[in-house]
């Protein structure tokens, strides 16, 4: 079992929207994703002849959903290179991250799962896991951020969200069908070692959070992609951001801001080296004080919503 939970967490570890603590809005949407009418973000950079297109993505999406809008098709069509936060797709990619999630997420010699979230926190998470028909002694071996995050996925997909349908998958199959160039702001690598070297406190208390707000995970999670599918930018801050903040600073810096300031400059070489860009990095990235967006408009940049 352990083996397929490594493999799980190997295909979803790098959703940083799964399992990070949704918080509970008042605000509520249709279920019927087969009903919405898609018009997700997208902005636009344009310096000296070059052009970025920033697109936020869902990881994990639900099949009926049919997310394309003519406004992302059309600026897909024009980019030579897409970007992705990492390579997590490939045969290589997923093979080296099936070998570093035992280095990187099991618990040192005598030290369990169970041990380090004492008993009310377990006793939440053997409930999650029970309603997944998991026992939850199979994650005894695994730190808190990894039975977080394979945890979230494992909800996910039984909701029906998939990330055979998630944007990354659909955009990099077509990018590859039409020839156009790959490229990633990110390692496979680095994004596991973002949660991997959180202090342990941290972890747990992530950990805790997620668990106390799963009971409404489905509602959530139907609030939030209508939110990101219908361009409502500002609702999906509040449940992403929003609640990560709520759970932990450190974890909204580490997984969020710090990541987002590293990523301008590398989005201002592509503006740098000419022709056009899409880049396409999980939503939550994109929006707030703290986003993608505002942050090159920080740097004098002019970023319009397309």
């Amino acid at each position: 079992m352990l083996k397929k939970i490594i493999k799980t967490t190997a295909l979803a570890a790098l959703g940083f929207l799964t399992g990070v603590g949704l918080s509970s809005l008042e605000r509520s949407y249709a279920n019927d994703y087969a009903a919405i009418e898609a018009s997700p973000a997208l902005w636009t950079v344009e310096a000296d002849g070059a052009t970025v297109h920033l697109f936020g993505t869902f990881h994990l999406l639900p099949d009926a959903l049919d997310w394309r809008s003519d406004t992302v098709n059309t600026a897909f069509a024009e980019a030579g290179t897409v970007w992705f936060e990492a390579d997590v797709l490939s045969p290589e990619a997923q093979a080296q991250m099936q070998a570093l999630i035992p280095q990187l997420g099991l618990n040192p010699q005598g030290v369990t799962l169970s041990s380090l979230l004492g008993a009310d926190t377990y006793a939440a998470f053997e409930a999650q896991t029970a309603e997944l028909g998991i026992p939850a002694g199979n994650f005894e071996p695994v730190q808190p951020w990894l039975a977080g995050i394979t945890l979230g996925a494992m909800q996910l997909q039984s909701f029906g969200f998939s990330p055979a349908t998630g944007v990354e998958a659909v955009l990099s199959a077509e990018a590859n069908e039409q020839g156009k160039q790959l490229d990633y702001l990110e390692t496979a690598e680095g994004q596991l070692r973002i949660l991997a070297d959180l202090p342990m406190d941290t972890q747990i208390e992530w950990l805790r959070v997620s668990l106390d707000e799963m009971g409404d995970l489905r509602g959530e999670l139907d609030r939030m992609v209508t939110a990101w599918a219908t361009g409502d930018m500002d609702m999906l801050d509040t449940q992403v951001n929003g609640s990560i903040r709520s759970a932990s600073d450190e974890l909204y810096q580490a997984i969020m801001v710090t990541r987002n300031r590293d990523w301008v400059p590398q989005i201002e070489a592509m503006l740098a080296s000419g022709g056009t860009h899409f880049v396409a990095v999980g939503a939550g990235h994109l929006p707030g004080e703290d986003g993608v967006v505002e942050l090159l408009r920080a740097e004098g940049y002019t970023v319009t919503r397309r």
